[in-house]
């Protein structure tokens, strides 16, 4: 565990440092000519940077324009292929279970510099051939369940703009709120109809982007510290409980090939572990998973944007496998 959290923190690193690289060397070489004849001034105009739908995973780090909006519409089809063990391997679900993730997101700038979003999910979760030795009461291996889960709301302002070498820098806060259904869960169901998790959800961290020509390149990383709502069974003292907080941390690099087209590549991560005071029944079991996302976007015109890509999770502990197509659709108002 430790060997692969170092090697992932070192990707991170040379991440970063590959993107300061190409403009430290442009400074570098600006420096050497500077007993060169000083060239007339030129009426150069800044080239700006490309316009792209955007990450499907990675959040973005500049804020939309003051007192613009947009909305996105997102399809997520999970297949869940494998359960990962506590040795970060993958073995059979013994089942068939699949979940479609539906979020909806609206997007406003209130002011300069700063964005504000909402994202409300519709979940549906439904398996069969289920063999796990706890079928339903009636012996049920299927089931199906669907409705809203777990809303969010996020602010982001934007606290350092993008420099010859340094990244720009926006924090982020939010909170994710107990909307889905978590608890009461009926065992005919087989636990499908668990749509949220329970908790309310305290999200802060910081989004970094930097233009790499030609790579647009982002990240985020946002601690999660989410507090349940419901007791857990304790007999004549039920016990509160507080699930484990988690890491998010997410590159992303998109490739312009032209106005309309572009490249993209994702990794996408959480990082959970068990804090002081963390029941061992909490609705969170400590999973870490780490996966890519290889995708396309295309901008037709500079209202819509399209994006597609399947996710898939590389390696893991606890938790589940997944292997999800990606499709969404951004309108800008």
């Amino acid at each position: 565990m430790q060997k692969i959290t170092w090697l992932f923190l070192a990707m991170i690193l040379a991440f970063w440092t590959l993107a300061a690289g190409p403009a430290a060397a442009q400074d570098a070489g600006a420096a050497a000519g500077a007993d060169q004849p000083a060239a007339p001034p030129a009426a150069e105009k800044k080239e700006e940077t490309p316009t792209t739908a955007g990450p499907i995973i990675t959040d973005t780090c500049i804020p939309i324009g003051e007192h613009q909006a947009s909305l996105a519409v997102q399809g997520a089809l999970n297949f869940y292929a494998a359960d990962f063990t506590r040795n970060w391997r993958a073995v059979s679900a013994r089942g068939n279970f699949y979940t479609l993730n539906m979020p909806v997101k609206f997007t406003y700038g209130p002011a300069k510099n700063l964005e504000t979003y909402i994202v409300a999910p519709f979940l549906a979760y439904w398996a069969n051939d289920v063999d796990r030795g706890a079928e339903g009461p009636n012996g049920e291996r299927s089931a199906g369940y669907a409705g809203i889960g777990d809303i969010t709301t996020v602010a982001k302002y934007l606290v350092l703009e993008e420099g010859d070498i340094r990244p720009a820098v926006s924090l982020e806060g939010g909170v994710g709120w107990p909307s889905g259904h978590a608890s009461h869960l009926n065992p005919r169901f087989l636990g499908v109809d668990g749509l949220g998790t329970g908790s309310f959800n305290f999200i802060t961290g910081f989004n970094l982007f930097k233009w790499v020509k030609p790579f647009l390149l982002s990240s985020n990383i946002w601690l999660n510290s989410p507090v349940n709502v419901f007791k857990l069974d304790g007999g004549d003292f039920p016990q509160d409980v507080r699930n484990r907080e988690n890491v998010t941390i997410n590159l992303a690099a998109e490739y312009p090939v032209n106005k309309q087209w572009v490249l993209l590549l994702e990794m996408f991560s959480t990082w959970d572990w068990e804090n002081f005071g963390t029941e061992s029944l909490g609705f969170q079991t400590p999973a870490t998973v780490l996966g890519f996302l290889p995708g396309i976007e295309y901008l037709p015109t500079e209202k819509w944007n399209f994006s597609a890509g399947c996710a898939v999770d590389a390696i893991g502990k606890y938790g589940n496998r997944y292997i999800t197509p990606t499709v969404a659709v951004t309108y800008n108002f």
